[in-house]
């Protein structure tokens, strides 16, 4: 019976082994459990906690969302949002009052409506919107739109709007466009603003210039005023002079040849009584010898002529004189224009002559044919005076620099079609291109303080003008300065002819 008990205990101790091997088994299987049910149970947790913190967001964003819709529902201006099929998906109040939106159209039926009903054009307020240039249509393109100015115009009743519209995409994260925001900003009182700004400014500008020409205006007025004066004055004081002259040179020259006669008269006698009685006595001798009688008959003849040849020169000086100052002959009347410069030039005759080791300058002329002109002949005395005054202080400025050259003064005239030109050319220091420019400015001079007021050239421009012509000058510094003053044959205007009236008058 033994051997039957082993076999039975190596059957239990093979079973225990083989249990003691599941064991093993089971426990090592236990813990890979264990350790699978808490990795299941820690992403279980984090699972649960980023849906715990998506949940928050989501409730956070909600929030936002709502303040954020409260807040473009409370804004005034007009908001709305599409998707990429320009569907519209989000519009404020504002959108739907203003723009006359619906939830349920879309952007470009809306945009088509909008612009044939409203009256939608560009800025300039007569073309037509394109509906594919429209701000949000170009943002559901890619496009970016900053404050662009659209203009609407409703007919009945008659209302008339500026929008402001900025416009962007909405890419998402991977840059595909989802949809597009536009903002409208109605600036129709800030364009109001600009346009009555414009109007004022425009207005401000025009009175402003207004002011301007009135203080060009006073400013002529000053300068001729003040000429005139001064040249009035001249004048008074010239045919004042010149009267005073005339009356003592008349005697003279009138007894000049009452003298001559009562000489040769007496000439004759005197040949008569050497003729009768060729031996006088001693003390009649003596005195022939003491004034040498011959010499004085042959020196008195000639005293006699110079007499006569220096009255007849106070006479044309007289005369030139009160030809200048023309007091009896104001106003429009046909003058004889080589007249006048002749007497300017006697005028100036003195200036002219050498002085002070410095050359005397020459007048050259070159006279064409002209007709008589109709013009003020005192007036142009005083243009011609005034140019040919500064043609000669120009030669004395070069002078003062260099003697190496002839000092001269060219006066040529001519009539080209219809008017009379007049150059007067010197060949003195000239003048810069800034100086030519401000020429004719009044009281601009580049004299000195006390020699020159600046007024002469730009009433002798008025002058001219106000005759319906003008003066056009040349100049190269060094070299010399040209003036052309150009006077139509034709009469003035009615206005020319009041303006020289009045200057007459004053």
């Amino acid at each position: 019976m033994e051997p039957k008990n082993k076999v039975v205990e190596t059957d239990r101790s093979a079973e225990i082994e083989q249990l003691k091997a599941q064991i093993v088994t089971l426990e090592q299987l236990l813990e890979v459990y264990e350790q699978e049910t808490s990795s299941k149970s820690t992403k279980l947790e984090q699972a649960l906690a980023q849906l715990q913190e998506h949940t928050q967001q989501l409730s956070h964003a909600e929030t936002t969302l709502k303040a954020l819709r409260s807040m473009l529902d409370s804004i005034g201006d007009p908001v709305v949002v599409t998707d990429q099929h320009g569907q519209f998906v989000f519009l404020n109040p504002a959108a739907e009052t203003i723009l006359g939106i619906r939830a349920s159209s879309s952007l470009t039926n809306w945009a088509r409506t909008w612009r044939d009903t409203q009256g939608l054009f560009l800025p300039d307020q007569t073309t037509p919107y394109p509906i594919e240039e429209f701000p949000l249509m170009q943002a559901l393109r890619g496009e970016s739109v900053d404050a662009t100015e659209v203009f609407a115009r409703t007919a009945e009743p008659l209302v008339e709007n500026w929008l402001s519209v900025t416009a962007r995409s909405l890419p998402d994260e991977t840059g595909k466009i989802q949809g597009g925001v536009a903002v409208f900003h109605n600036v129709t009182s800030l364009k109001q603003t600009e346009v009555a700004l414009r109007r004022s400014e425009a207005h401000s500008r025009e009175q402003a210039q207004q002011l301007h020409h009135a203080l060009q205006d006073l400013q002529k007025a000053q300068t001729q005023l003040i000429q005139t004066e001064k040249m009035s004055g001249i004048g008074q004081l010239v045919a004042g002079v010149a009267h005073e002259i005339n009356n003592p040179i008349s005697f003279v020259y009138g007894n000049i040849t009452p003298a001559n006669e009562y000489f040769q008269s007496l000439l004759r006698l005197l040949r008569l009584y050497q003729k009768h009685y060729p031996n006088p006595d001693l003390e009649i001798q003596a005195e022939i010898d003491e004034i040498g009688l011959d010499f004085l008959e042959e020196d008195l003849q000639k005293l006699l002529k110079s007499i006569r040849s220096g009255a007849e020169r106070v006479r044309q000086i007289v005369l030139a004189l009160r030809n200048f100052s023309r007091l009896d002959e104001t106003g429009m009347k046909p003058v004889d224009l080589h007249q006048g410069l002749d007497n300017t030039l006697l005028i100036l005759h003195n200036r002219l002559q050498s002085k002070k080791g410095l050359p005397a300058i020459q007048v050259f002329h070159q006279y064409g044919e002209l007709p008589l002109v109709n013009c003020d002949a005192s007036q142009l005395n005083q243009v011609f005076i005034n140019i040919l005054s500064n043609a000669i202080d120009a030669i004395e400025t070069r002078l003062q620099v260099s003697t190496t050259f002839v000092p001269t003064i060219t006066i040529t005239t001519k009539q080209q079609g219809g008017a009379i030109v007049i150059y007067i050319q010197d060949n003195g220091v000239g003048m810069m291109p800034e100086v030519m420019q401000r020429l004719f400015e009044p009281f601009f001079t580049t004299k000195p303080v006390g020699q020159g007021t600046g007024l002469g050239l730009s009433v002798s421009y008025q002058i001219i003008e106000k005759h319906g012509g003008t003066i056009r000058v040349t100049s190269e510094l060094g070299q010399g300065s040209q003036f052309a003053i150009i006077l139509p044959l034709k009469e003035p205007s009615d206005s020319q002819k009041h303006n020289l009236a009045i200057r007459s008058e004053n």
